[in-house]
């Protein structure tokens, strides 16, 4: 009877012993579940810091979303002032200014938002110039570096055709063209901004020049383009040629604002497909591909109206919209970089958005009496603006005559 009792309350405490492991181990595993949905929720946190910084965690580390883009040279001409702006050449856009940045230079000056350089025949010569991104510990989030590239001034005459949009329609960037040239370039196209002939329509986008789009922004107006063939369906650069009798030195393609999307393939290739199609009749015709600009402030952005006063930009903001510009420009760069005889001109980011568009003054608020400055356009620059990409593809036709001219 003894030995029956005996092992019963054996039997009794084994059970219990095997349930408080039962309990032991939900519990733990309760207390390691909650452990770790408490270190998913804390990572989450630091990640929409880290993002409200501009910087996104990923697989290639802890700044791996950083992006910065320098082309391989970057030309200044004799005479030119060029700048690269910090927030034009970066991912991160005006969110660059979370961020400790530095320019080194043995010439020019590592500013605030910029580096500014001056190009003087005794500075004639290249130099290898780095930008660098820190963090607030001192720690080196990124860096990009190309070779600046101080030439001589060009003296000699040439003929220039642009293929164009409405940043190609301001008189101002020819005019600074002809100063920087003592008037020696022959411009060429069926169209004349000022004094000055060429081949740009407002509101014209790379897909409007590869179909058989009409234009009537201005006077003249054309039921289709002269660079449509209805043979083949598309620009042709041949059939241009033999209809009008141009045949000139070197083309200027500035397209891109009118087409740009978050997604920069669709208006790329129509890009890449005029600069393919004029290289196929001319292979070694030089082609200069200015990158398009970035915008005005938010505030330029959200109160640019149609005369009628309904919003052209209602739903778009500034990084967004600089982030476009931003992925159109790598993605040229990168779908082109084989092509020969093309030459970037980099525009975007050696022109002062910040500063180059016209600006009117407003109220703070509708009952104030102190005034801002906002700009009235988001997409075209001043008279400085334009005078500021002259400078730009001036300075890299400076650099290059050399090689198509041989």
């Amino acid at each position: 009877m003894k030995r029956i009792e005996r092992e019963k309350v054996i039997r009794n405490a084994y059970r219990s012993t095997i349930l408080a492991l039962t309990i032991c181990c939900f519990f733990l595993g309760t207390v390691l579940v909650i452990h770790e949905a408490a270190r998913e929720y804390e990572v989450k946190v630091l990640e929409k810091r880290l993002e409200a910084k501009g910087v996104v965690q990923n697989d290639e580390g802890l700044f791996g979303s950083v992006q910065l883009f320098l082309p391989e040279e970057i030309y200044v001409a004799s005479g030119v002032t060029l700048e690269l702006y910090n927030s034009q050449i970066s991912s991160l856009g005006e969110r660059i200014g979370n961020y400790n940045v530095k320019w080194t230079c043995a010439v020019g000056k590592n500013m605030y938002r910029k580096f500014s350089v001056t190009g003087t025949d005794e500075l004639t010569g290249n130099y290898p110039l780095i930008f660098t991104i820190f963090d607030d510990n001192g720690a080196q989030v990124a860096k990009a570096s190309t070779e600046l590239r101080i030439v001589p001034a060009v003296t000699d005459s040439f003929s220039l055709l642009t293929i164009g949009d409405s940043l190609s329609c301001d008189p101002a960037t020819y005019e600074r063209l002809n100063e920087l040239t003592d008037g020696q370039i022959v411009y060429m196209g069926t169209r004349g901004v000022g004094g000055s002939l060429t081949e740009a329509r407002r509101g014209f986008s790379a897909a409007d020049y590869l179909s058989d789009a009409g234009y009537t922004e201005e006077e003249p107006e054309e039921e289709v383009h002269p660079f449509y063939n209805e043979e083949t369906g598309s620009f042709d650069w041949e059939y241009y040629k033999e209809t009008t009798g141009f045949e000139p030195d070197a083309v200027e393609v500035f397209l891109g604002t009118n087409g740009l999307s978050e997604d920069p393939v669709e208006n790329g290739d129509n890009i890449a497909r005029i600069v393919r199609n004029i290289h196929e009749t001319d292979p070694k015709l030089p082609i200069y591909l200015v990158h398009t600009l970035y915008p005005a402030n938010q505030d330029g952005i959200g109160s640019w109206s149609s005369q009628d006063g309904y919003a052209l930009y209602g739903d778009r903001y500034k990084l967004d919209e600089d982030r476009k510009v931003f992925s159109l420009m790598l993605y040229l760069e990168e779908v082109l970089k084989e092509e020969e005889c093309l030459y970037f001109v980099p525009a975007g980011m050696c022109h002062d958005s910040a500063n180059n568009f016209e600006t009117v003054s407003v109220p703070v608020n509708p009952h104030s009496e102190e005034m801002i400055e906002v700009p009235t356009n988001a997409v075209h620059p001043g008279r400085a603006g334009y005078r500021q990409i002259a400078d730009c593809l001036y300075s890299v036709i400076c650099g290059t005559k050399a090689e198509w001219e041989q």
